[in-house]
């Protein structure tokens, strides 16, 4: 009796062991599809937004990546182009295991993937653009408006009111 009860405990010791050092051995890395326009007529702006970015997922890499997950990354160059961000969006979701998310950086990319999005279950990234009915999470489950939209922006620019004072004139509050 007390060999077989040993015998089970080592066995299942064993099992667990090859297991962990299986789950262990996995690839420890996540990928971030990265879509660019470097080309075209914002590649003014483009470009640098584009080198900073990769740039930064570099020097993640450098300093043992996130909670020591390395970062695997590919770029699609868009031209800012809303089929040619459609065509890397497709490209690329489905690579390396699975995109962790994808950030459109066009208003016409952010309204070609806002349906695909939860359809493949991988989060869109908008910072500061994109669909202003995104702020809430209960319209477009997928999408994450960082940094607000076009009309967050609008709103920060807004003047204050004028309120007509009796006694002075037209005030600002």
């Amino acid at each position: 009796m007390k060999l077989s009860r040993l015998a089970l405990v080592a066995g299942v010791a064993a099992i667990g062991l090859t297991s962990a050092a299986a789950s262990y051995a996995q690839a420890r890395e996540q990928f971030f599809p990265v879509l660019v326009y470097r080309t075209g007529a914002y590649a003014p702006n483009g470009t640098p937004w584009a080198n900073g970015f990769v740039d930064y997922l570099k020097l993640t890499n450098a300093r043992g990546g996130i909670n020591g997950v390395r970062i695997i990354f590919e770029e699609c160059e868009t031209g800012y182009a809303t089929d040619r961000s459609v065509e890397c969006y497709e490209r690329l979701k489905d690579k390396h295991g699975g995109a962790t998310m994808f950030q459109s950086l066009s208003t016409g990319a952010t309204f070609a993937l806002t349906e695909r999005a939860p359809i493949d279950k991988i989060p869109l990234i908008t910072a500061g653009y994109g669909r202003s009915e995104s702020q809430n999470g209960a319209v477009f489950t997928w999408n994450f408006p960082l940094l607000g939209t076009y009309w967050v922006g609008a709103d920060v620019f807004e003047p204050p009111p004028i309120f007509l004072d009796t006694n002075l004139g037209l005030n600002r509050v």
